[in-house]
């Protein structure tokens, strides 16, 4: 019945606005999918952004915690979401940068998370308590956020450019169902090439370390910025 009534008024939609929108099959499909939920066109671009967000945040955090505690259930979240975001866009997003004649750049960010991978690995690998260990995060944090500028500032605005809005929602809930099945800890030393192998070792390794994260009691604290609960 709901279904019936989001093609209703999508039919009415298209009568009184140009046609030119509903010339692929695509479209309509994306259109009906988004008013059947009561939602709108996602945009991959912004949702890269949000993560992006949720570790400059999270590193403000980390920066002015006083408890040991605290900062280490904070250092433990900065470490899960960068691995997260990079394995993401590596099985996701990065596959679509062909298409859009952005293959060169994919493998260029490719190269740059193989290096963050390392260092997110090193501040994973060395206890909150030892000395040096502020200096080892900030390693990783600094590497991730300065790639992190350079898609925002200089990929993504082409990335909106070449996109429809339906390709750009399809995409980002592509990277959306990504989060979700990679791994939580940073696996430098996996295959990167974002195809079946990279998938495959994800998903063993996701749950790897769901185990580790349980057997350690790991604790995580709440992000600023969230993404859509339903993609």
């Amino acid at each position: 019945m709901y279904a019936s009534s989001a093609r209703t008024a999508l039919a009415s939609f298209a009568r009184t606005r140009t046609p030119a929108l509903f010339l692929r099959p695509t479209a309509a499909r994306f259109a009906l999918r988004t008013m059947a939920t009561g939602g709108t066109y996602l945009d991959v671009t912004h949702e890269i952004k949000l993560d992006h967000d949720n570790v400059r945040d999270l590193f403000e955090r980390y920066k002015a915690a006083t408890d040991l505690n605290q900062k280490t259930i904070i250092a433990n979240t900065l470490i899960r979401e960068m691995a997260i975001h990079g394995d993401a866009e590596e099985i996701s997003v990065y596959n679509d940068y062909s298409a859009l004649g952005l293959a060169d750049t994919a493998a260029h960010n490719k190269e740059e998370h193989a290096e963050i991978k390392k260092l997110v690995y090193d501040a994973d690998a060395t206890r909150v308590t030892k000395a040096e260990y502020d200096d080892v995060l900030q390693r990783a944090v600094t590497a991730f956020l300065t790639h992190a500028k350079e898609e925002e500032d200089e990929q993504h605005p082409l990335i909106r450019q070449k996109l429809s809005p339906e390709d750009n929602d399809k995409i980002a809930r592509a990277f959306l169902k990504a989060r979700t099945t990679v791994p939580t800890r940073p696996h430098p030393w996996a295959p990167q090439t974002g195809g079946i192998a990279q998938k495959a070792a994800g998903l063993q390794g996701a749950l790897h370390d769901k185990v580790v994260e349980t057997v350690e009691g790991r604790q995580f604290v709440d992000l600023k910025y969230q993404h859509p609960s339903e993609f």
